[in-house]
Parts: C-alpha cells; structure tokens; sequence
C-alpha cells in the first residue's frame, strides 16, 4: 500500500429489502458509470427471489460512500433514478449491480394489466401460490401478461395498494372464498418473506475514487464473467471521457449496422491493445495493461475504428466473407487490422498475399490455441509486411481445407462455409425459386445447415435449402421434379448460370432442367441426386462429398495453395 493511500474502513451493517429500494428511489444508492451493464439472465434473476423466500444468504453488497459526485446511471432496473440530493454524501454501489437492478426493477415497476412492453417482460416476475409448487419454478415470467388468479405479480408486493386491488380482482374471478383465502394467505406470507428479507450492506469508508475502482475491478474477476475491456474499462475510467467499453461499443455498432453483424467485442479491444502498443494482447493481468497504456488507449480509439473499418471491408470484398460470425479466428481480425493501420491503401499483389494468407491459416488450424508469444511474432510479422520490411509468412501446417465434421465452433468448418458460398452464390429452393442464402444463415446459423441423412457428419450430407415445417430435407430432395426448361430470371439481372455451365463443359443451346438447376446451386452432381433417389444414401453423400472436395482443390489451386491427397482436417472447437 503507497504512504499516499487514504486507509478503507469497511462497515458493515444491516438492512432490510424495503430500506434499500427506498434509497435508491431517493438517488441515495447509485450505480457508477464505470459499472457493467445489466446481464444477468431470466433464470438468474427467478433463482434471486426463490433464495430469498428460502431465507438462503445472497451475498453482500459494497457500496462506497463519498462527498464526490461521480457519475452514475440514470436508470436502474429499467426504471428511472433521480440524481443524488445535492449536500449531501451519496453512495455507490460497487457489487451487486445484478442483484440490486433485479430486485429494484422487479419490485418497483408498476402492476400493469395486459401484455408487457417488449423492453419490460424481464422485470414482470410472478409467484405461483399454488401448493408446492416445484423448486424454483415457484417464480416465473409471464410475457403475456394475462391475468392468473394464482399467479401473484411481484410488482403488487412492496405496495399495500396494488397488493389490494390485484386481490380485489382475485375476488371477482375466483368464486371459491376458501381457495381466494388461501391465495391472499400465501401470498402476504410471501410478502412478509420479501419485506422482511436482511442485506448485508457493507461501507468502505474513506475509500478514494481510484482504490473504489481497483476494488471493483478485483471483485468482478469472479461471479458473472466480466470482459477484459469492462475490466479496463474500470481501471481507466475518468469522469471526463466515454469508456473504453463505451467506445467498442460504438465500433461493434457501426460494423453491425453495415449488414456484417457484430464484431467479437473481445477482437476489437485486442486490436485496440495492439494500435495502443501492447504486445502482449492476450494477457489476463489486466491491472497491468491498464496501468502501462490507459492514456494510450483511448488515443488508440480513433486509429482501431479506421483498421477495423478497413479489415472488413477486405473480408467481405477481397475474402468474401459475408457475416461476422463466420469468421474463422478472431485473431485475424487483430492482424489485419494491424496490416491497414501501416497501409490502409495495398498494393495488389498485398491483398493477394493477405488473402491466401487468410485461407491457408483457416485450412491449417494456425491460430488455434494460439499464445502470447505466437501472437506477438505474428502481429510483428504484418506490421513489417505492411511497412515494405519483409514477406508474411504463411505459416507450416498441413492444409486440409475440407472439414471431417460439420461444426460451426470450427475454423476450418467456418472457412469452408465462407467458400461454399462463394462457390454456390446464387441458391434455388425446392420449387426452383432463388433465395438469399446469407439471410437465412444471419438469421438461423447453425440450424440453417439441415442434415439430408441421418448418420453421416460431413458437410457433404448439410444444405441449407428452405422447406415447409412439416417436410423433411430428404424427401424434398427424392420428390425434385419441376418442369422441363430454363428458370426465368430477372432479365435486368445476368444469367448466373452461364459461367457455371461453360465451366462444367456445359453446352448453353441445351440447358438443364429445373431439377438440375436446383442442384447444381447446391453443389448436388446429379448423380448423387439419383443415387439417392433410388434409396442409397452412403452414396449420395460420397458422391457429392467427392464433387466438393474437387471443387476445393481447383480454388485452393487458383490462389497459389498446393494441396497433399488427403483434403480432410479435424474439426476442433478451436473458432473463438
């Protein structure tokens, strides 16, 4: 401890549910800024109420009481807060965010009738005052919000007004005096539990606003997981600038509303790090970072917004990497934002390296498990290459780009998604209507790759082709028979099947069928289609795993990758 420090003096001491909502409704309890945002789940906040009706201990809260006026949400619980009294010490709570917006949210909304805004359902919990009712299943959300006479909403418990007129309700459609006796019975005996519930409330006297923060950044390492750049966040707050978190936020959304989806937050506070001059971007001693680059951060800010803007338009233009969420390995992200902020404008023969490079290390497994001192040889190695110092090495590993398994926490499985939508661009679905492939994956992800057989892992035996509910993928398939002739597209728009059929060797003056047409968008050889239709399954899906492959191998050749016999890589959850 420095001789400079002012001595902590924890004070603990008692009280009850009541009191403290009473003090947050006077904007005598705030929430810092320098705070996480609200997180916790449904079946959180449910389990909260059921340990306190059970009288079990839900941990202390530590509030930090000062003169200072620090800033603070204006909104707990989902409800407003009025600013601290003016003269008067107000004080700030540095754990039990979770707990304290639940039970002051949940508490304190007023008793509605009818269905819950969309933003409220959260906080409209109710008790079923039935007879043992099963565990924690006692309390529950009800977003309709219908009426229930034996569901008590917890918004009527802290107010004897509301507690009456949702009992006077009761009343009237319960026509069994002795089962509404025994619903209001439970119901003020769990009134009395919520009320009569003690707190610990513990004071750290003479704290400071730095020790406040380093005490809160020290107990968030356990508990809900806090994230390295809330952590930072906290570390390097100043009353006078927006958060780190704060600001990745703001370039998580910019990205997002572009069409591309969210950003790994985490990738973009390791660029951040790594514009910031950090070399060790992986490093869980985040006291540390924060104390050697706070002010370097945030001048990093604007340098990490332009890098990040620029690697994604690369992986959607150069790659074709259509969504976030497929891509491989967030650490590409960092290295390439590195590559543009030292050359934000390549040259050609650049962008042909960085794309191979974003191939091979996808097909090789190259950043899975990687580790600090790998990171800091990389990141050197692409700022070198974007400075005119050296080649970018490509990296040793055996490259198999096509995936054993189709799982999506996968690089390699990821990568191959990406190709297969470059390659299959222009999708058909069983009526031989085009549809947008990418919108349906932005919306259903994995549930959008549908298994065609039971059995087999392959990504052969995945399509993603829309049917109704009722209709399994594999019929859809056997029962294929449209019309004989061309499918008419826009005629504004190019023939997408042109360079397709010439490259097949495909004469145009005799086009395929609509069944066809069908299956060559899924990358379907329409061998493989009889194959199945004719009951062999195996078949179908060796088939067309074959015709995959190939393809893969003519890409890999086209941009410079020498492939070996053997195409098939593991597919670990090695995809942050």
């Amino acid at each position: 401890m420095r001789s400079d420090e002012a001595e902590i003096r924890p004070d603990p001491t008692i009280a009850l549910v009541d009191d403290l909502l009473v003090d947050i409704a006077r904007g005598e309890i705030r929430v810092p800024a320098f705070q996480r945002p609200f997180v916790w789940r449904p079946n959180q906040m449910l389990e909260l109420f059921d340990s306190i009706e059970r009288g079990y201990p839900i941990g202390s809260l530590l509030l930090w009481p000062t003169d200072e006026r620090v800033p603070s949400l204006d909104r707990i619980g989902g409800l407003p807060v009025p600013p601290p009294p003016e003269h008067r010490q107000a004080s700030y709570l540095l754990d039990g965010h979770q707990r304290v917006s639940t039970l002051f949210g949940v508490l304190n909304h007023s008793l509605r009738q009818g269905p819950p805004e969309e933003s409220e359902w959260i906080w409209q919990i109710y008790r079923d005052l039935r007879p043992d009712p099963l565990g924690s299943d006692r309390y529950r959300h009800q977003r309709s919000g219908k009426f229930t006479p034996h569901l008590l909403p917890l918004a009527a418990v802290m107010r004897t007004r509301d507690f009456l007129r949702h009992f006077q309700r009761v009343e009237v459609e319960v026509k069994d005096t002795r089962q509404v006796d025994s619903l209001i019975r439970e119901a003020e005996a769990v009134t009395q539990r919520i009320k009569g519930y003690k707190l610990t409330m513990v004071r750290l006297q003479g704290a400071s606003l730095s020790q406040a923060v380093n005490v809160y950044a020290r107990l968030n390492r356990t508990g809900t997981r806090m994230d390295p750049d809330q952590m930072v966040s906290a570390l390097t707050y100043r009353r006078e600038r927006a958060s780190v978190a704060e600001r990745i936020d703001e370039i998580v959304t910019s990205i997002a509303e572009t069409g591309f989806g969210e950003l790994p937050r985490l990738a973009v506070f390791r660029t951040m790090l790594a514009m910031a001059g950090e070399t060790d971007i992986l490093s869980p001693r985040w006291e540390v970072v924060a104390r050697d680059v706070q002010n370097k951060l945030h001048n990093a800010l604007p340098d990490t917004a332009r890098a990040v803007k620029l690697s994604v338009r690369f992986l959607q233009e150069q790659v074709g990497v259509p969504l976030a969420r497929l891509l491989p390995y967030s650490h590409q992200l960092v290295l390439l934002a590195m590559f543009f902020h030292h050359r934000p404008e390549p040259t050609a023969a650049q962008v042909d390296t960085l794309r191979t490079w974003f191939w091979v290390t996808s097909w090789t497994s190259a950043f899975g498990g990687a580790t600090s001192t790998q990171l800091r040889r990389v990141l050197q190695d692409m700022r070198a290459y974007a400075l005119g110092a050296g080649v970018l090495p490509i990296g040793p590993g055996l490259v198999q780009p096509m995936p054993d398994d189709f799982n999506l926490n996968s690089a390699r499985t990821r990568a191959y998604v990406i190709w297969e939508l470059l390659t299959f661009p222009r999708r058909l679905d069983v009526m031989g209507q085009p549809f947008d492939v990418v919108k349906v994956l932005a919306s259903g992800e994995a549930q959008s790759y549908r298994r065609v057989v039971l059995g087999d892992k392959r990504p052969a035996n995945r399509l993603v082709m829309p049917t109704r509910p009722d209709v399994r993928l594999l019929d859809a398939l056997k029962n294929l028979d449209l019309s004989v002739g061309r499918i008419q597209f826009n005629e504004s728009e190019p023939d997408p099947w042109g360079p397709v059929l010439e490259e097949l060797g495909i004469l145009t003056e005799a086009p395929p069928s609509p069944t066809e047409q069908v299956l060559r968008s899924h990358g379907i050889p329409t061998k493989a289609w009889r194959r199945l239709c004719d009951g062999n399954k195996e078949l179908f899906v060796a088939d067309r795993h074959d015709y995959l492959t190939e393809r893969l191998r003519t890409f890999a050749e086209g941009i410079g990758v020498s492939l070996g016999d053997n195409l098939e890589g593991l597919t670990d959850d090695d995809a942050e």
